[in-house]
C-alpha cells in the first residue's frame, strides 16, 4: 500500500493563496469606492440651503403704479428695457418705523418651521426684513429679544408686537453695532 507522501508547509504551493488575496483587496476597494460615491451624491443632495447674507439681501424698490389717464397700453413688453437695480438694505442710519428694521427671527426649539412660523407672522405685522435661521442651541423657552443699543427705542413696541403670539422673556440682550441684523428674535419652546 502507498503511503501518501507529506511535505512540510514551506514546500506546498502558495500562489492560490496570493491570487485569493488580491482578488479580496480588489473587491474591497471596488466596494470601497462606490459606498464613497453613494454617500457623495446623498451628501450632495440633502446640501442645507446657504443662509442669506446681508450683501444678498435686497429690497425692491416700485415705483406708484400710473393713474388710468397717465397710463400707456402696451401689448407688449419691450425686450430691451432693464430691471431696475434693487438697493441694499441700510443697518445704520435713521428709520422712522420698527417695520423698516432688519429682523433675523431664528430657531431656538429645534422644532422645524418655528423660525418660519414667526417671519410670516412679523411680515403679518407689516414687518419688511425678515430673515430666518438657526440659533446657536435649541433649548431656548419663549421668545427672546437682542437689539442694537442706536435701536433700544423701539424694543418695547416689539416686544408688544411679539406678545400677541409668544411668550416674551423679560431679559434682553444686545446686538453689537456691527451686526447686520437690528433686532434678532430667539423663538425657543
Amino acid at each position: 500500500m502507498d503511503e501518501p507522501e507529506f511535505r512540510p508547509i514551506s514546500a506546498q504551493p502558495s500562489a492560490p493563496v496570493k491570487k485569493d488575496r488580491t482578488k479580496l483587496i480588489i473587491i474591497f476597494i471596488i466596494i470601497l469606492l462606490l459606498l464613497g460615491g453613494f454617500f457623495l451624491f446623498q451628501r450632495a443632495n440633502n446640501a442645507p440651503e446657504e443662509d442669506v447674507t446681508e450683501e444678498q439681501l435686497v429690497i425692491s424698490t416700485e415705483e406708484p403704479s400710473p393713474t388710468p389717464e397717465e397710463e400707456e397700453i402696451s401689448p407688449t413688453v419691450a425686450a430691451d428695457e432693464e430691471e431696475e437695480t434693487p438697493t441694499p438694505i441700510p443697518t445704520t442710519g435713521v428709520v422712522s418705523s420698527r417695520k423698516e428694521l432688519n429682523v433675523q427671527v431664528l430657531n431656538g426649539s429645534g422644532e422645524a418651521g418655528v423660525a418660519g412660523t414667526g417671519q410670516s407672522f412679523l411680515k403679518d405685522l407689516g414687518y419688511k426684513t425678515v430673515i430666518t435661521g438657526n440659533a446657536d442651541n435649541f433649548n431656548y423657552e419663549g421668545a427672546t429679544v437682542k437689539i442694537k443699543s442706536s435701536r433700544s427705542s423701539y424694543l418695547e413696541d416689539i416686544v408688544g408686537d411679539l406678545d400677541d403670539k409668544y411668550t416674551v422673556n423679560d431679559e434682553t440682550g444686545t446686538l453689537g453695532s456691527s451686526s447686520e441684523f437690528d433686532v434678532q428674535i430667539i423663538i425657543g419652546s
